[in-house]
Formats: C-alpha cells, structure tokens, sequence
C-alpha cells in the first residue's frame, strides 16, 4: 500500500480545518500522513490542532508565504509516495484516498488526478476539470456565454461544460482544492511556483505536468465537498487584485515566448475586462437595488401628480426636475442608512429611510415652493413609496427564504425563517436539535428528523421523525424543506455526499455539524449554535425608550383590535363563552383574565387584550403559565404570544427560558412585529 502525503495550508480556518482532518481520520486508507503548514493564523490553529491531534505534522509560518511556497514547504518533510494536496474548507469520503491510488496505479501515464467536488449546495464545483486559460476558451466565459450554452464544446470549453460530470475524462487541469500527485513528478517539476501567492498556482502546475508528458484526470466515482475561499473571504489583503496578478504572471509566464505582442495585448485586455465585469457583478446587488428603489419612487411620483392633476404638466414643465430631485432626496436618505451596502434587504430601515425621505421632501418644498404643487402629490407619493420600498424587500427575503433566490446575505429573521430538518437522530442529532431549539437568532425552522431507517423510540426525541432517506424527495416537497444539517457521527461522509449529489436539483442549504462541536458549517459562514451567556448582558427590554414604545404599541394594537371585533366580543360574553383564567406575572404575580371558549386561537385571545391595555400583560412577552403549575419566576410581562409560540412544537421549560432570556435580550418593536405576524401565520 503506497503512502500518501497529506499536505494542507492553513490561514485562519480552525473549524474547517479541525472537520478536514476529523473526514481524513474516517479514511479506510491507513497508511497516510497529515501535514498542516499553517501561513500565521491568528485564531489559534497551530494549539487546537496540536492539542486534538498529536500525530499531525505542524509547520507554523511567521507569515503568511502563500499557498505554493506553503504546499513546497511541506512536502520538504513529506515521506509519501504520494502526495494529495487538501484545502483546508473540505471534507472527503472514506474511500477517496484509496479510489484515487487504484486509479492513478492502474495507469503509469496519469501524473496527477483530482475528484469530483461539489459545492456546499451539493452543485458541481466547475473547477475541478477545466482546460487553460487561452483567448480561444476564455472570451466565451467572460462574456458569460458558457453559462447561456454550457453544452457548447466552443462556449463551455473553459469549464468543460460539456463533458458528462459523472464519467472519468483527460481534462488540462485540475482543482488545487484537492489533487493527488506523484511525488516523484511533483519533486521533477520542482514543486508549485512560489511567484503565485495565491490563485493560479493549480493551472501553472497542471501546465507543467502535461509539459512532462504526464496526464491529468478527472475521476468523479469518488466526492468531496469544497466550501471555496474561506481564507481568501478573511484575508488582510485584495484577493481580487491577487487573482488578476496571478493571471498576468501566468499569460507572462506561459505565452511571452510564443504569442506576438498583439495577442498578448488582447489577453491582458481581456482580464481587464474580466475584472472590470467582476467587480460589476460584485455591486450587483446594490446597483439593482438602488434601481428598484428610484424607479419605484419615480413611478410612485408620476401617479400622485397624474392623480392630483389629471396630466404630467408639472413634470414637463420643470423639465424632468420633478419627480428627479424625489428621487434624489429619498436616495440619499436611504444611502446614509447604509441601504446600498450592509442592509440591502432591511425592510425596517427602508421604512424608516421612507418616514425620513418624507420629512426631507416636505422641508425641501417649505424652502423651494416653486416645486411644491401639491401636498397632496407628495403625501400620496409618501404611501406608494412606504408599500413598495420596504415591500420589495420583504418579498425578497421571502423569496431567499424559500430557495428561489441565491443569498446576499443569510437571513436570520424570525418572520422569514428557513424550514430545517436534520439528517441523523442519533444521540449528537438530539444535541444538535436541543442547541438550536435554544437558539433564537439561527433563522432556523426546525421541522424534524430524517435518518436512514425508524428509530426505535421517538420518546427522547426533541423535535417529530418525520421520515427516511428513501423518502426524501416527498418529504422536502411536503414540508417545503429549505435547508439540511448533517449530523456527522450519524452519516458516513460518502453517505452525506451521496444525499447531496442526489438532491442537487432541489435547490437546498446544506450545513454540517463536526461531531461534538456547537458550529454549523455552511458556505456563507461558521454559525455558532451553542449556548447563550447570560453573564454581563445589557437588556433592553428594561431601557425606558423600550419600555415606553412597547407600551404605545400595545396600547394602539389592544385598542384598534377591541374596536375592530366589539360586536363579536360583546356576542361572545352575552353566550356565556368567557372563561375564567389564572396565570403567573412577573414578581409572582397572579393575573386573573377571560379567553373565549373556541377552537380559534386568535378569537381564542382576544379578551386577554384588556389585560394588556391594564398593562398587567403584553402582546409579545414571557409564556402564559398557569397557576396550576409551579411558579417558573418569568423574568419580562407575560404576552398573548411570544418566542416559544412561533416554533409548532412543544417546548420544554429550558427552551422557554432560553427563548425568555434572548427576547429580553433583543426586544425591540420589528422583533415583536415579526413575532406577531409569524404567530398569526402559524395559527
């Protein structure tokens, strides 16, 4: 059995290093080698990775060298006869390690092969069989023709697009992410060019393994998973501009000797204009929105005077002037509340970035009346902007939320959250499920268990079984599943893989947990699903401006509601179909109240609203405990809903505190609005 030298740089990616190692350590290969070259983490890695696993070989850089001199660096120490060079953000099968040696053993031609690699959404990663970069294959991609025909020998060239993912195929080069290499070929071409700080090292050496008369293959029987640029998305330094040099540096490297100074040119000229293009496709969601917003505005001005005036005279005669400088003001507006660029999606600051844009507009007509025809335009044109600005983006997030939409940035909101279930109910799936239970800011919806066959019993289980694997399909459709976690100790990692190369189609997050570990592992990020510290927390729930808005809003909300269903509450006390009910308030108060005798739980609530207007309770706050049970010492006013009420299971009494200690925690008005509409949803 050859040895394999497993050779992996580092930068500041601990908990995806540590699940790396954790797959390599479930490997049915056993004669390998770990070797982690660490480029100057500053999370701790080099302890943790030392501390967990001793039998690791750790070299600990004083600064980051790059990944090629990183890589040279370790196979200096390396005593394989192979060497499989890791990114740091996978995760392989058991069997990957022997899949590959049987098969570049069954060929002395092969130099170098590397797997099929999917991406954390279970899609094929395009990069791990690919074909170099050259005018011919490159001007399809940056016109982004490759993604319109990418069954187009000529358009899907670069990425080979073309060639069936699931069959093995000669291919020019292969992903750096995860390839094995000969030793003896990786020493005779000297290694990786440490001139390549970082991106285009793979390609260069690829080159240089065809230039010795050695293939390179694409094998896809065997899977891993690849969370792409995790360091690179924490590096001190512009990975953009390192790309684009490392490009230069490879077309200088490769092409100077044998393509005229007009061909060269056009291929500079074509990576300009690649980044150009890219850094346009960075923006794109700022430039879409800020559209979206002044053609709304726009739109919203042009119906308010065409409404008051019956044609667009003020328009015209202002020569465009008006609706322009709206436009103009109430952009502005929402650019100073960073709606162009962190909170693209906020629907709360678009609708606070509205009231203000109103304010602005009325003092601006106040100071310049030539523009001011009407109040009546800009107060109608203030109600258009407050439904459509804010309303896009709620319609957005519902839209991300449900899998239609790729993520700008992962929603956490209670009112949009992501409906999750979790594959493997064994006793890590139950810490898993019982963490997240406790949690109230993941924007998971947890809807049950899936595993690969019934449990025996379903008593200890936190959250319903809802199912098997070989029912998957209906059941994502049922329960219109958005996202899966993984419970590592219960799934193999071919397993999991598999599951996600079968459901690729379906549109689906996939997350991992490492086993015993309190992080989700995910493509946007490290999500920490642990427990909450209650040490040293400022509350807001006890501010006076909180205190003092929340009572408003339940004032205005218990009086319009009383108004609105008078005559069926007066019909509902002359029926007898008050009932009498005591629970527990804060201080170990007992609050007497009436709920009506129905199955609606809406209808059900309504008399408890006098209570609020008592100020005895809250719309939104602590569990309704009954005074039959033990006094649970409720920390805020108990609400006719609150965070317990939105999940549709049962919570057990440290979920409720949890839940209790988070809201006093975060309380504002949004997160009482988004409890309130989430609980009206749920029924």
């Amino acid at each position: 059995m050859p040895k394999v030298s497993i050779i992996i740089v580092s930068f500041n990616v601990r908990s995806y290093l540590v699940s790396a190692i954790d797959s390599i350590l479930k490997s049915n290969y056993s004669n390998y080698e770990i070797i982690v070259v660490d480029n100057n983490s500053y999370d701790n890695t080099v302890d943790i990775v030392s501390d967990k696993y001793p039998k690791v070989n750790i070299i600990s850089n004083d600064e980051n060298v790059g990944f090629g001199k990183a890589v040279n660096q370790g196979a200096k120490i390396a005593s394989g006869d192979y060497f499989l060079i890791l990114n740091p953000d996978t995760i392989i099968e058991e069997d990957m390690i022997n899949d590959l040696i049987e098969y570049i053993e069954s060929n002395k031609n092969i130099g170098m092969v590397g797997p099929k690699i999917l991406n954390s959404d279970g899609s094929l990663q395009l990069s791990c069989k690919r074909s170099f970069p050259t005018i011919k294959t490159a001007l399809p991609k940056i016109f982004g023709l490759d993604k319109l025909f990418p069954k187009s020998k000529w358009m899907g060239r670069y990425n080979l697009t073309y060639l069936d993912p699931d069959d093995n195929h000669i291919v020019d080069a292969i992903s750096g992410s995860c390839m094995l290499i000969k030793e003896g070929v990786f020493r005779k071409i000297n290694g990786f060019d440490e001139r390549f700080f970082m991106f285009g090292e793979d390609i260069d050496i690829c080159l240089r393994v065809w230039k010795e008369n050695y293939q390179i293959h694409y094998y896809p029987k065997t899977k891993i998973i690849h969370y792409k640029g995790k360091s690179v998305n924490i590096a001190p330094y512009d990975s953009k501009r390192a790309f684009y040099h490392a490009m230069d540096l490879y077309v200088d490297k490769h092409y100077s000797s044998t393509l005229g100074v007009l061909s060269k040119f056009f291929i500079h000229l074509g990576i300009r204009l690649n980044k150009f293009l890219s850094t346009v496709s960075d923006k794109k969601s700022m430039i879409i929105s800020l559209i979206l917003d002044s053609i709304f505005i726009t739109g919203a001005f042009v119906f308010a005077i065409d409404f008051r005036f019956g044609n667009f005279t003020p328009i015209l005669s202002s020569q465009g002037f008006v609706p322009f400088i709206y436009v103009a003001l109430w952009v502005s507006v929402y650019a100073m509340l960073n709606l162009y660029s962190r909170y693209i999606l906020s629907y709360s600051r678009a609708f606070i970035g509205t009231v203000l844009g109103f304010l602005v507009a009325v003092l601006f007509t106040y100071f310049f009346n030539q523009f001011a025809y009407s109040r009546l335009v800009i107060i109608t044109a203030f109600a258009i902007i407050t439904f459509l600005i804010p309303g896009w983006r709620v319609f957005t997030r519902y839209l991300i939320s449900r899998g239609y939409l790729g993520v700008i940035s992962q929603s956490k909101s209670l009112l949009f959250s992501r409906k999750t279930i979790i594959a493997g109910s064994d006793e890590e799936g139950i810490r898993i499920a019982e963490n997240i239970l406790k949690r109230f800011d993941t924007g998971l919806d947890i809807i049950g268990y899936v595993d690969k066959r019934y449990p025996k019993s379903e008593e200890k289980l936190p959250i319903p079984f809802i199912g098997i694997f070989k029912e998957i399909r209906q059941l994502i459709n049922t329960h219109k599943v958005n996202e899966v976690i993984f419970s590592s100790s219960a799934l193999k990692n071919k397993e999991i893989l598999d599951f996600m190369d079968s459901t690729r189609d379906l549109r689906l997050t996939y997350r991992m947990v490492p086993n015993e570990q309190d992080i989700l592992l995910g493509k946007s990020n490290i999500e920490d699903i642990g427990g909450i510290p209650f040490i040293n927390i400022e509350y807001n729930i006890f501010h006076k401006l909180h205190r003092f808005s929340k009572r408003i809003f339940d004032i205005i909300i218990s009086v319009f509601v009383i108004i609105l269903f008078a005559p069926l509450i007066i019909w509902f006390f002359i029926l007898g179909k008050a009932i009498k009910i005591d629970f527990w308030g804060e201080n170990a108060e007992i609050i007497s109240s009436r709920i009506f005798d129905t199955k609606i739980k809406f209808l059900k609530d309504i008399p408890l609203l006098f209570n609020v207007l008592l100020g005895k309770i809250s719309l939104v706050g602590s569990s309704l405990i009954d005074t039959k049970n033990a006094n649970p010492h409720i920390l805020c006013k108990p609400g006719i809903t609150g965070l317990d009420r939105i999940r549709n299971i049962k919570v057990g009494p440290d979920t409720r505190k949890a839940a209790e200690h988070y809201y006093i925690q975060n309380q504002n008005l949004k997160l009482d609005i988004e409890i309130i509409i989430k609980t009206l949803i749920n029924g």
